[in-house]
């Protein structure tokens, strides 16, 4: 639809007063006071505020380099002094490679303001497209936070400096000047006291006006108007020799997009470095494995929650933000209204919070379905009826499973690496490239039982000795990481690898003496004998078994791959959802976070206008039935469900009456040819709101009919 086209023409605005903060209602004061108590609530604010501290750190450390390139390509980009001998009037430009991922640009950008601000200069101004429709609001924003920037930051400045900047002195000219006026304040000694000149000089001696350059970031490239951005760069070019402008574009797309939208003649004033932010699905990653993936960590997703969460990253939005935001909803899920769940929480304070369970939270845990499957195999009648009656006895026991699940995660997680260390180069890559889609088949179902793993150690079985032993060094130097005394199942697994491979190393490839099992045979077919080419195949593949004789090499490998296969990764990677008490850590219930999660609009949008009292809560929209008409319904709600009644084009004339015979239904059929215009407008005020939805559109084949969009 048409900004400008619409069957009714009209705008309300109604703005707050200046200052004023919404009320807030006494009801949610005194809801938030007394949630702030619950100890589920503080056991989920502890948990969340140590995950978002480690997020916080490793998003510092992922966007570290690529804002240390940038700094640096600012702090050396702009030289006056040789702008002006060369007649040079380019404007230095960075084009930073963000990503489609746009819920997480706000962060990066953030992150590089910031970081400016710090190292670089005070003067950064940040353009958004829709407060720069035209060039003259571009300049205006971007001279007013250049100005301004200083008010806010010089609390010592004189009354001419602190005087806000109005409106219709935001441009160019103004802003040369004030510039040169700041300069020269910064050079003059009498005009600042010895603290400042103390700052405006580096460690080095030189000028601190050398460095202070006017920065433009642009965060979204793609959504500001193309030809605003180049009157901008050609007026920016003519002042390059006063101004020492540096600009920032952030691209979401390719850098073709940058070339497609500026013509040669603007490009041509444009010095471009492009910088290439980390893409989503690496930085996702590091989430997973650096955070996600921790054994530190109490709470755990299981395998549907992840696959489901994985799906909309990948499916809907790759961002990184969305992954964290519906990671923090299900664990809002898992703590909300269940004190018990206090003891998702680290081994130290399990003691305490154990004796803290009364009654009600020691029933609940009695009826989790891991705690009953464990009860079923309990071999002494005995023992059941006291975990059932003793509570002193229960509680000691749900401190020893945790106990017990948390050192199963430990194991679970180092093994899960050095299993994916062994499996993510091999052809075809049958149990994926990236630890994320292990841990999807690991943490709910055995995964020595999927057809990827058996798959992953027959090609394991052709691996050469070099690559075999590389593959293994990976493995002991993660395992050399992660064992300590209290591992003691890692550090017997570490010294069974390292046993497998000083054989390995120290063997040649010379063969076996024959044996039975090697001795040669011949294929044997009869003339007369009919065989298809899949039983052929398999009396090739029983020959070979019988006829290649095996060197020493292959036996050893043959005997790490079952010992890996059939000993150690049944016990180390076995699911621990499986055990008893997992409900406390593991949240896998992917029916209650769904529609939270991805949301579904028109379903929504329809439940609200045909039955608005779902939303509404109130007595005069209540329906006996779903296809009943009520006066006392909002207007929009009455067209639209008349309008489903409709087919693909609409009499505008009709639905009209129609509408009338609902909200005024006393009225005689001589009184409804001339129609009230209070009620003509009301009319035309809802299908207005129904074509701004997108359910119906002015028609060209007839001008007193609609078009339907949607029709059942």
């Amino acid at each position: 639809m048409d900004d400008t086209l619409s069957l009714s023409k009209g705008c309300f605005v109604f703005n707050n007063k200046p200052g004023a903060k919404p009320k807030k209602s006494k009801k949610a004061q005194r809801t938030r006071r007394i949630l702030c108590n619950d100890p589920w609530y503080l056991s989920f604010k502890d948990t969340w505020n140590t995950i978002e501290k480690r997020l916080k750190s490793l998003q510092h450390s992922t966007f570290s380099e690529i804002l240390h390139n940038l700094i640096q390509y600012v702090n050396t980009s702009y030289n006056p002094e040789a702008n002006v001998q060369n007649n040079n009037c380019t404007v230095p430009t960075a084009a930073l490679l963000t990503g489609i991922n746009m819920p997480d640009h706000g962060a990066l950008f953030s992150s590089l303001v910031s970081d400016l601000h710090k190292n670089i200069t005070p003067h950064v101004a940040v353009l958004q497209s829709e407060k720069c429709s035209t060039v003259r609001s571009a300049v205006a924003q971007m001279a007013a936070q250049f100005m301004n920037a200083i008010v806010s930051e010089d609390e010592d400045s004189d009354e001419e400096a602190a005087e806000k900047v109005k409106k219709s002195q935001c441009n160019l000219p103004v802003l040369s000047a004030w510039y040169r006026r700041q300069q020269a304040l910064l050079k003059s000694p009498k005009s600042s006291p010895h603290k400042k000149r103390r700052k405006s000089e580096n460690e080095d001696g030189t000028s601190l006006s050398q460095k202070q350059k006017l920065v433009v970031v642009i965060p979204e490239f793609e959504n500001f108007p193309p030809a605003v951005l180049q009157d901008l760069i050609l007026i920016l070019s003519g002042y390059t020799s006063s101004i020492p402008v540096v600009l920032i574009l952030g691209v979401a797309t390719t850098v073709a997009a940058l070339h497609r939208s500026l013509p040669y003649h603007v490009s041509a004033r444009m010095c471009i470095q492009v910088f290439q932010a980390p893409p989503s699905v690496k930085l996702l990653n590091q989430v997973l494995e650096q955070v996600v993936f921790d054994p530190r960590n109490p709470f755990h997703l299981g395998g549907k929650t992840f696959r489901f969460l994985m799906d909309v990253f990948l499916f809907y939005d790759f961002s990184v933000k969305g992954f964290i935001q519906g990671f923090k909803f299900c664990m809002m899920e898992h703590f909300c209204g269940q004190d018990w769940k206090k003891l998702c929480c680290p081994v130290e304070e399990l003691n305490d919070n154990i004796s803290d369970l009364d009654k009600k939270d020691l029933t609940q845990l009695r009826n989790l379905p891991s705690f009953l499957k464990y009860l079923e195999k309990l071999e002494k009648e005995e023992k059941r009826k006291a975990l059932l009656k003793d509570d002193d006895l229960f509680k000691h026991t749900v401190q020893q499973q945790l106990v017990k699940l948390h050192k199963h995660l430990q194991v679970f997680y180092t093994s899960l690496r050095c299993l994916h260390a062994l499996t993510s180069s091999l052809p075809k890559n049958p149990l994926g490239t990236q630890m994320r889609e292990l841990y999807g088949l690991a943490v709910s179902a055995p995964i020595v039982s999927s057809s990827e793993f058996r798959e992953s150690f027959q090609l394991l079985g052709f691996q050469s000795k070099e690559e075999l032993l590389a593959k293994l060094d990976t493995v002991d130097h993660m395992l050399n990481s992660k064992t300590g005394d209290q591992h003691t199942v890692l550090s017997n697994f570490r010294s069974k690898l390292s046993e497998y491979r000083c054989k390995i190393q120290n063997l040649g490839h010379e063969t076996v003496s024959s044996s039975p099992r090697s001795s040669p045979r011949k294929l044997d077919i009869s003339a007369n004998g009919k065989m298809n080419r899949y039983q052929f195949k398999d009396k090739l593949l029983e020959l070979s078994k019988h006829q290649k004789p095996l060197s020493s090499f292959e036996l050893t490998r043959k005997d790490l791959l079952d010992y890996l296969s059939e000993e150690a990764f049944p016990k180390l990677l076995s699911p621990p959802t499986a055990m008893p008490m997992a409900e406390i850590l593991f949240f896998d219930k992917v029916s209650s976070i769904r529609n939270h999660i991805v949301g579904a609009p028109r379903a929504a949008i329809h439940t609200a206008l045909n039955d608005p009292q779902f939303y509404l809560e109130c007595d005069c929209c209540k329906l006996t039935h779903e296809g009943s008409l009520l006066p006392s319904m909002p207007d929009i709600s009455i067209a639209y469900k008349l309008y489903l009644e409709c087919g693909r084009f609409i009499n505008l004339y009709d639905w009209l009456q129609a509408f009338v015979a609902v909200v005024c239904p006393d009225e005689s059929e001589k009184d409804q040819k001339k129609v009230d215009p209070h009620v003509q407008a009301r009319f035309t005020r809802a299908v207005a709101e129904l074509q701004f939805l997108g359910f119906v559109k002015a028609s060209n084949r007839k001008t007193d009919h609609v078009t339907k969009l949607t029709y059942n």
